[in-house]
């Protein structure tokens, strides 16, 4: 995988193109984040694919991202990003952050993302993203 397929990822998850999110995703993939009500770590393409489809959902026409930079050397990429949405309740969301992948047999076997969890977790229903 390469730079260009990063910013295709973010493009795809933008558009709400889980077909293409999920080609990207190995069967083993692991996302994790930082944070205490957040955080955790989620393992398994299917898992991985419920989470980033509920967070999309949470938003109206789903979260907007814009890929400031995106590069991969090796088996390493990573994306500094900028995303932004209109809750449910209407409330406008913003948040930036990096996002650091990992590859193997040309697919993402790990990504850890570094971004306020705290502002993100605001969004999701009082009882919280799904269960790690």
């Amino acid at each position: 995988m390469d730079a260009n397929d990063l910013r295709r990822f973010f493009d795809a998850l933008g558009q709400g193109d889980f077909g293409t999110v999920e080609g990207c995703l190995h069967e083993d993939v692991a996302l994790e984040f930082p944070g205490r009500r957040f955080g955790g770590r989620l393992v398994g393409r299917r898992r991985v694919a419920v989470f980033l489809r509920q967070n999309q959902r949470l938003f109206r026409g789903g979260l907007r991202f814009e890929v400031h930079w995106a590069a991969a050397l090796g088996d390493r990429g990573v994306v500094q990003w900028t995303n932004s949405g209109t809750t449910r309740d209407g409330r406008g969301y913003v948040n930036r952050g990096v996002t650091v992948f990992r590859f193997a047999e040309g697919s993402v076997v790990e990504i850890q993302d570094y971004l306020d969890t705290e502002r993100l977790s605001e969004t999701w229903p009082r009882s919280g993203p799904p269960k790690h």
